[in-house]
């Protein structure tokens, strides 16, 4: 499973930010920016800066650094350099990606640096804001700093007290307030300085309160101070929500929050930013969501907080910490609560964190135990299903993973079987190459395909109607990628491909058919054009050959010796020899022919070589290109090119037969010899060895025979033997008596008659077993062939080189002419996509994914699409209507089970009452 989706940690691939549509500028750039960080070049920096956004500004840079520029020059004590970045729009309550989460704030107390402290200060950095491991703000780290460099942590100390934003009774997540933490060290100066700014020595930790501590540690520092002096400070509300939310006390909570709303001078704005304040790794609500505490996460929705806030390191929206723990009462309030905010038009679900997961494939992925109170995973799929509307339901993540990829990792294949009714599209591949589909059981699928066929009205009627939905097919946003990535897999799997004769696969490969077959029949009339061309040119310029030694009068005797039809041949021949300009026509046309199947082998390559090089009939149509262009214009003798031109007219019929062999209808008969070659070239290889022992044997025992002479001659004469030309009695078997008459017998025994025999039944079992798959070989071999085809024109080299869309009509509509591509400023372009267009059946010709048919209307059941109308086969409709009748049976089964248990539980109650009743009447109760 791991290697399936290679997952990897989020920090490994954390990225934030992002660079703007400059593309390698920008990764140039920002390298540049870090660079200049790290080395402290400020005018480097400043370049650097010149050429990024904003938002580039902030980019968290991945592995080693997982930080900002803001971050390195903080850490850096760099003061010149975030002084330049602040200028530059620095974001400077960024955190960082690791491990302790820090803010540069927080770098700058940790590290004692008054100026940067005060820059970020100036700049808008938050004083109270909170690092994501134990949730302290800058004044928690000043306190555990305080025995280096006193001096300067005074001065930050003060600057921070100088704030008026700042709270001094902000509390970590072990609930230790900058005073205790304080005390706890014995840092006086810091411990009155808190005391003076009104922090409380009320706070407890444990048993002890921060009182205690100060006692304890500094005995006179309380006598010292006056009370009367000290500032009154502002009470922090959500410090105090975050604790009783942690604790878990309800009560409390809702005091504090209708304490909040009493409030008259704080404004409903004011209460939803208090409510949305982060507190480290969360805010109140996604602390809520990812902790199941549906009570808490009700008051929080109630009083205004964010249904959508979004973590700036995390990215985590509280929806997405609801559904990875599968909380599905939570994810109703969320979503309800979005709805009303108008967050669902915003594109609320479709927010991914740093995984680029949406909250459908969290909850697809099931990554906690269903045993835990509240959870639901296949609830939260259906309430998000409900709104999917405003989903994405192909959505892909880091790895291109989409939901339906993690659901087909599961045993439990329920969840795929809902999201691809919902539309979950079969064919899109992950960065690893790999289809969901490649997981899903057979039975699941055909499942589902059978819920694809809905129907209308009853049977009987005139108007009955059955709507194939082809969604699960079809992608979900128009683009022009091939659409039967995920039937080729159904085609080469053993376990699903009998899924092609489903009356949903079968119908949409019969439109496939008829929107893409015009392009297989140009290619059969080129090639055929190309064949005869060649085979005619071969036969007149190269179709005879003389040798050297052959007297020239000889050769004429033998031709006047020869019939009228062999004059009127040559006759005609000499007079296409003597003129040239036949011969340049013949191989002009040649040469164009050859052309187009150069192109045509090129393009194929580069959408995929490594698939390419591995198909042998693809090397065969290589070597037909490469022979043809040598016959023509490479000057060579007679007999070598007497020699190329008959395997060069070889190998393209050959091509001829399996060009033809693609046809569904002949796919059949090109299946059964590719595989009996295929099994009989295993079974040769295999007993090879043994053909050449008896070569080697024969040729020692039979020398003094013309045939044996040598080895290679043995060789040849044995194979030819192995047919059947065995020439029993020209043998010279007398020269070895014994030995040559026992090899010949065990020749024929283990070679003509054990051997031959296992070829031929071989061929027998192999025809019959094709034969028996007939129907399912036409289905893949239609498959291929349009695979094919849409590999042709949607995946072209042409348009990796020219980026951008193509479009051939400004609409992006089918309802393009030739005429109109040919007049457009780059025509190829416009007719590659043109042509590629016209083998698309999804919001092109099908602008809704299904069709719909009237089994009972005779002869009108025809359908109309956008691009035309055509009429499916009798048996496509039948077996459409069997599924709707299969499907009609097995409800009215299952009601028939249904009222057979009730009828059983009605009749076990009338049962029961009976022999109550007859106990009672033969034993009344006394008076």
């Amino acid at each position: 499973m791991a290697g399936y989706l290679a997952l990897r940690s989020m920090e490994g691939n954390a990225m934030q930010g992002g660079g703007a549509p400059g593309g390698d500028d920008d990764d140039h750039n920002k390298h540049e920016m870090l660079l200049a960080v790290q080395t402290g070049d400020e005018e480097k920096l400043s370049q650097a800066l010149k050429h990024l956004s904003q938002k580039c500004m902030n980019h968290v840079f991945p592995h080693p650094v997982y930080a900002t520029a803001l971050h390195v020059a903080t850490q850096n004590n760099s003061t010149e350099l975030v002084e330049i970045l602040l200028q530059a729009g620095a974001d400077p309550n960024a955190r960082d990606l690791r491990g302790k989460k820090y803010c540069p704030i927080h770098y700058a107390a940790h590290n004692g640096n008054l100026e940067i402290l005060q820059a970020l200060l100036k700049a808008g950095a938050d004083p109270n804001i909170k690092e994501g491991e134990f949730g302290r703000t800058s004044l928690h780290i000043l306190a555990t700093r305080w025995k280096t460099n006193e001096d300067n942590f005074k001065a930050c100390l003060d600057a921070l007290l100088s704030c008026k934003k700042i709270k001094v009774d902000t509390l970590d997540s072990s609930k230790s307030s900058p005073l205790f933490m304080a005390a706890t060290k014995s840092w006086e100066y810091m411990t009155r300085q808190l005391i003076l700014k009104g922090a409380s020595v009320d706070t407890a930790v444990g048993n002890k309160t921060t009182a205690d501590i100060i006692r304890k540690k500094l005995p006179d520092l309380l006598e010292t101070i006056d009370f009367s002096v000290i500032e009154k400070p502002q009470r922090c509300y959500s410090d105090e929500l975050y604790d009783a939310l942690m604790d878990g006390d309800l009560e409390v909570f809702r005091d504090i929050l209708n304490e909040i709303n009493k409030l008259e001078e704080k404004s409903k704005a004011y209460i939803a930013s208090l409510l949305d304040e982060d507190h480290g790794e969360y805010t109140l609500l996604q602390y809520a969501c990812d902790n199941g505490l549906a009570d808490f996460v009700e008051e929080l929705l109630k009083n205004g907080a964010n249904p959508a806030r979004i973590d700036d390191t995390s990215k985590m929206s509280p929806i997405l910490y609801a559904t990875r723990n599968g909380f599905h009462k939570i994810v109703e309030m969320l979503i309800r609560a979005m709805k009303e905010r108008g967050e669902l038009e915003k594109g609320a679900l479709k927010l991914t964190d740093l995984r680029k997961e949406t909250p459908l494939h969290k909850v697809v992925k099931r990554e906690y135990p269903l045993q835990n109170e509240g959870v639901n995973y296949y609830r939260c799929l259906q309430i998000l299903l409900d709104k999917k509307c405003y989903l994405d339901i192909d959505a892909q993540d880091e790895f291109d993973n989409t939901p339906l990829h993690y659901a087909v990792l599961c045993d439990d294949q329920s969840f795929v079987r809902i999201l691809l009714l919902n539309g979950a599209h079969l064919g899109i591949r992950n960065k690893f190459g790999t289809l969901a589909i490649t997981r899903i059981q057979p039975s699941v699928l055909e499942e589902v395909l059978n819920d694809c066929i809905k129907h209308r009205n009853n049977v009987a009627d005139r108007d009955f109607e059955i709507i194939l939905h082809y969604s699960m097919l079809a992608p979900a946003q128009a683009s022009q990628q091939p659409e039967t990535e995920c039937l080729r897999f159904l085609s080469g799997s053993r376990k699903h491909r009998r899924l092609l004769r489903h009356p949903i696969i079968d119908t949409f490969l019969f439109l496939k058919w008829q929107r893409i077959r015009q392009y297989y029949f140009f290619n059969i009339f080129a090639y055929t054009a190309f064949l005869i061309l060649l085979t005619a040119y071969v036969l007149i310029y190269h179709g005879t050959f003389v040798p050297p030694s052959e007297d020239t009068k000889q050769n004429n005797t033998d031709l006047s010796g020869s019939d009228n039809t062999t004059e009127n041949l040559e006759v005609v021949r000499e007079i296409f020899m003597e003129n040239l300009a036949v011969k340049f026509v013949f191989k002009g046309l040649i040469s164009l022919f050859a052309l187009y199947i150069a192109v045509r082998e090129g393009i194929q390559f580069f959408v995929s070589w490594k698939l390419y090089v591995s198909r042998l009939e693809n090397w065969l149509e290589i070597s037909i290109v490469l022979l043809t262009a040598t016959l023509l214009f490479i000057p060579m003798g007679d007999k070598p090119l007497q020699s190329l031109s008959a395997w060069l007219v070889l190998f393209s019929w050959i091509e001829f037969i399996l060009l033809l062999g693609r046809h569904p209808y002949l796919a059949v008969y090109i299946t059964m010899f590719t595989t009996v070659t295929y099994n009989f070239l295993k079974f040769i290889i295999m007993f090879s060895f043994m053909i050449i022992a008896f070569s080697i044997s024969f040729y020692l025992v039979f020398q003094v025979d013309d045939n044996f002479m040598t080895y290679h001659q043995s060789l040849l004469k044995t194979i030819a033997m192995t047919t059947g030309e065995i020439e029993y009695t020209e043998l010279p078997l007398s020269t070895f008596p014994i030995s040559s008459h026992l090899l010949f017998v065990l020749f024929v025994f283990l070679i003509v008659l054990v051997l031959m025999n296992l070829l031929n039944g071989l061929a027998v079992s192999d025809i019959q077993q094709i034969q028996q798959e007939a129907e399912i070989v036409s289905y893949s071999s239609r498959v291929e062939l349009i695979s094919y085809i849409e590999s042709v024109f949607l995946a072209s080299p042409i348009r990796r080189i020219v980026p951008g869309p193509i479009t051939c009509c400004e609409s992006g509509s089918d309802d393009c002419y030739l005429v109109s591509c040919l007049d457009s400023p780059n025509p190829v372009l416009k007719l590659l996509n043109w042509m590629g267009r016209r083998t698309l059946m999804f919001h092109s010709c099908l602008r809704d994914p299904y069709i719909t048919v009237y089994p009972n209307r005779g002869s009108d059941r025809w359908h109309v699409c956008d691009c035309h109308s055509f009429h499916l086969k009798e048996t496509q409709i039948e077996a459409a209507k069997d599924v709707v009748l299969e499907k009609e049976q097995a409800v009215a089964n299952h009601r028939l089970s249904g009222l057979e248990n009730r009828l059983e539980e009605v009749m076990t109650a009338i049962t029961t009452l009976t022999d109550k009743v007859n106990k009672h009447v033969l034993c009344p109760s006394p008076q």
